[in-house]
């Protein structure tokens, strides 16, 4: 470090203003000791506002020789006489007793102290209502102070929280696991009704008991442990009015294992007010009750794993994640650490420093910061959607401002902070040009440079020559003729059928016939009128006996084609009956393969031509690729599907009839993909006759904003029909 490097960390240019101020921390500040990593820290609590901050040891001592009314200069000068190594920089102090100052927690000298006490006050509120207004999606509405009927109650928390408490509750979350897995095919049967609209007000209902258990049970924790809870309020999640209490005084706990349990509490709560629900719902039938059981059971269980767990949303995951890491303020250090980053490697500014202070935290932080940063964004394109697809206006409004709120604001805010900010001093051109120049390269290689254009689509192999076979009569199956699995060649006999009826049906229709022949000849004889009726009836009864010879020679059933005969329905052997029209198995011919594929004609494919190149990859052999070797198009304003799992009823991409039990019918255009396999002997892959895979097609190279607009375009065309 030199020399210039030093006295700047060392001497501030704004230490003029706070020099020969004389301040304290105000009289509402207790201090307690916390230990994070190992290392002592001295904690901050405002009793008046519920206020935290966190300062070094050595911060503490300049603050406490403030209390004796030195000036800043003279509790400076102190601290360097006395321990020059560890004093804090004049850069340090200010630094400190802004950041005191923006909370409130200082009184000082001057004249205007309680006017810019007030003033300071007005702007946190401010800072509150926008932080308000931004976070629209969980807004807090505090009502009341329930610090004391918590007293009151403290000694049956104790009791709930005690031994008999855990060992009360151990055996009930054991017989909820018992009654779910006892009825788990119930269980998830019930499952596809969770989202119904008649159950959704039920399930509403479950939520807000489950969370209001939650709530109450961090505010009895942090009340066992010595904490105050003053704020029980409700908090508009998703506008939808859920409880919240504020038991933020467990962040002064001293011990780490206190403040993880008051945040696990109410995750633990929530599973055993699951087990309660899984009993009720296991031992009643069908109906408003059980429907109610099982939504506390999801909400209580699947939810609040899923959601409040989670580390990557400020929630109860998040807290316990920072006491297991003993890593204050993850959420925002994480931030402020990717900004060092920014500005230390892009904008090349020297004097930004890292918010890291371990090699762990260089690692972690930013690893946080990106995680939950891609997490909070990918969840609320997911919220904007859900609602999108069944209030059209209000997910298209809440798309607007999450696109502000993401993309508009943070540009507004940087580029003020390029022209504004006081830290960027001399190297404001630098940072200037560097982000233009970034800006102008990243928007030329989305814009203007080609890059490769794939899509996946889904499809089935196919035999070229491939048929499926039909029982023409019906009887029962007396005979295998040749074995399912076996090599067998055109006109070769598979199995035989018997029906007895059909030759009592053939020796009355053969009866009939000779008496209208008799019938005929004694019209003509005496030149009677009813001739030309008799012949109709004659020709009836002809085309029946044809029909009955038919049926009878197709008793007999033989391969139309050569190939291998697999026969999986005929699973029952013989003796089986077999009804008229009944599958009977399929000949498949393995000398010649195709992949058959379909994609949904939305958002201006244009196909064909743009191929360069196909790939496929069949399912439970994703590791081999098998190329195609030539590739057509064909495009289908309606039409069969190749498979029933190419349809959304299969679980594919294409709407189809609702009408056709087959499932293959579908009802939007697509286009139909065909490309030819020739099976590689040293290849792993294994060809099989309707076996599902996907292909992946290479386009004609386009650049990213190109492909991002058409996927767009085909989501929103899909999704909203827009």
């Amino acid at each position: 470090m030199s020399l210039e490097e030093a006295d700047a960390r060392t001497f501030s240019d704004a230490w003029h203003r706070v020099a020969q101020v004389r301040l304290r921390l105000r009289t509402s500040v207790v201090a307690q000791r916390q230990f994070f990593r190992g290392e002592p820290w001295v904690v901050l609590r405002d009793r008046f506002n519920h206020e935290w901050f966190r300062v070094s040891p050595d911060a503490w001592t300049f603050l406490c020789r403030l209390e004796n009314g030195a000036t800043v200069d003279e509790a400076w000068s102190q601290s360097v006489a006395l321990d020059a190594a560890r004093a804090l920089t004049q850069e340090e102090v200010v630094q400190l007793l802004g950041q005191l100052n923006l909370s409130n927690l200082l009184l000082y000298d001057r004249a205007d102290s309680q006017a810019s006490l007030f003033e300071r006050l007005k702007k946190r509120k401010s800072r509150e209502l926008k932080a308000l207004l931004m976070g629209f999606l969980s807004i807090k509405i505090p009502l009341f102070d329930p610090d004391r009927l918590l007293d009151r109650a403290l000694p049956f928390i104790r009791i709930v929280f005690g031994p008999v408490g855990i060992a009360l509750y151990l055996a009930l979350v054991l017989m909820g696991l018992k009654a779910v897995v006892d009825d788990s095919d119930r269980l998830f049967d019930q499952s596809s009704g969770l989202l119904a609209p008649g159950n959704l007000f039920l399930l509403y209902i479950g939520f807000l008991l489950s969370k209001s258990l939650h709530e109450l049970c961090h505010a009895a924790a942090c009340k066992m442990f010595g904490g105050e809870v003053h704020k029980l309020g409700v908090m508009l999640l998703f506008f939808a009015p859920m409880p919240f209490v504020d038991a933020t005084s467990a962040w002064g706990f001293r011990k780490r294992s206190e403040r993880v349990l008051v945040g696990a509490a109410g995750v633990v709560a929530e599973l055993g007010f699951a087990a309660c629900a899984a009993l009720v719902w296991a031992s009643t039938a069908p109906g408003t009750i059980n429907a109610l059981a099982y939504d506390v059971m999801f909400v209580a269980s699947v939810s609040t794993i899923v959601f409040n767990l989670n580390p990557l949303l400020r929630f109860d995951g998040y807290h316990i994640l920072v006491d297991v890491l003993d890593v204050p303020n993850l959420f925002q250090r994480s931030r402020d650490q990717l900004r060092y980053l920014a500005e230390r490697y892009i904008l090349r500014l020297s004097q930004a420093q890292p918010a890291a202070r371990t090699r762990r935290e260089v690692i972690l932080l930013p690893l946080y910061g990106v995680s939950s940063l891609l997490y909070w964004v990918m969840l609320m394109v997911t919220i904007v959607v859900f609602i999108a697809g069944e209030y059209l206006d209000l997910g298209v409004a809440l798309a607007f401002i999450l696109i502000f709120t993401s993309v508009v604001l943070p540009l507004f805010k940087f580029v003020r902070y390029l022209y504004n900010d006081p830290r960027l001093g001399f190297q404001r051109s630098q940072a200037v040009l560097i982000s233009a120049g970034a800006a102008g390269l990243v928007f030329l290689l989305l814009a203007l440079v080609p890059f490769p254009d794939r899509i996946r689509v889904m499809g089935v192999v196919e035999a070229e020559q491939s048929q499926q076979l039909h029982s023409e009569t019906e009887g029962f199956l007396i005979e295998l003729l040749a074995k399912p699995g076996s090599l067998v060649q055109a006109g070769q006999p598979l199995l035989r059928i018997s029906n007895p009826d059909l030759r009592f049906d053939l020796q009355a229709a053969e009866m009939q016939r000779e008496q209208l022949l008799t019938q005929k000849i004694q019209a003509v004889s005496r030149a009677s009128t009813d001739l030309s009726a008799i012949e109709r009836q004659l020709e009836t009864v002809e085309q029946n006996l044809r029909d009955i010879r038919r049926r009878e020679q197709a008793q007999l059933l033989v391969a139309p084609i050569a190939g291998i005969w697999s026969a999986s329905e005929l699973d029952a052997g013989v003796g089986q009956w077999l009804g008229r029209g009944a599958a009977v198995g399929t000949i498949v011919n393995e000398n010649a393969w195709r992949f058959v594929a379909v994609l949904p004609q939305v958002g201006g494919h244009v196909l064909g031509a743009q191929i360069t190149k196909a790939e496929i990859r069949l399912r439970g052999q994703e590791g081999t690729n098998l190329q195609a070797l030539a590739t057509s198009v064909m495009p289908f304003e309606q039409g069969v599907l190749p498979s029933r799992a190419l349809g959304m009823s299969g679980g594919g991409e294409l709407a189809v009839s609702p009408t056709d039990p087959q499932g293959v019918l579908a009802t939007e255009p697509f286009f139909r993909i065909e490309s030819q396999l020739q099976p590689d002997p040293s290849s792993a892959a294994f060809l099989q006759h309707g076996r599902i895979g996907t292909m992946r097609l290479t386009l004609t190279s386009q650049p990213l904003l190109v492909q991002w607009e058409r996927r767009l375009r085909q989501f929103l065309q899909r999704r909203f029909r827009v």
